[in-house]
């Protein structure tokens, strides 16, 4: 059987900061095979962009595991593109923080470089939320900031954004 995790409503409020990072109490149910433990536990969640494409992130106590779009392993989402896997772990390494926390990931928009992007600056966006003594040194590495580089849009009377029709006398 698979895994089931429900919110929880505590007494106690979401920590909830000015750009929508929440840190959540949840109540999870081991596989009925296993017994049915309750593991009480905290998630932190925080949103990502980068280009066209964007990412929530989940950060649990764990091993280590990464898991995108329900499915999905790190590998198996990305592929075998070392440039993309080093960018996603990324923020993990400059807070020293590798194999402690499980991500659970939703991408969407954009292509895999852009989503990788997105899914690393949430990634950071989270670690600044359960330390935040760590913000400085992921800011000095460009991880926080979000880069807000997009596709320039068409304009009308042109074939692109900037390149025009050739002109042609006669």
């Amino acid at each position: 059987m698979s895994e089931k995790t429900t919110m929880v409503k505590s007494a106690a409020p979401k920590n909830t900061d000015k750009e929508g990072v929440t840190a959540v109490v949840v109540k999870k149910a081991a596989a009925k095979s296993g017994g049915s433990m309750y593991v009480k536990g905290v998630q932190h969640q925080a949103y990502g962009k980068r280009k066209n494409a964007t990412a929530r992130v989940v950060l649990r106590p764990g091993s280590g595991k990464f898991l995108i779009n329900d499915r999905h392993d790190l590998a198996g989402y990305f592929g075998n593109r070392q440039t993309v896997l080093m960018q996603v772990v990324r923020p993990f390494k400059v807070a020293e923080l590798e194999n402690q926390y499980d991500v659970f990931a939703n991408l969407h928009g954009g292509g895999k470089f852009g989503q990788a992007g997105a899914l690393a600056h949430a990634i950071a966006k989270t670690i600044v939320v359960i330390e935040p003594a760590l913000k400085k040194r992921l800011k000095d590495e460009n991880l926080i900031t979000r880069d807000s580089r997009v596709k320039e849009t068409k304009k009308y009377g042109r074939k692109k954004a900037r390149k025009g029709y050739t002109y042609r006398k006669r």
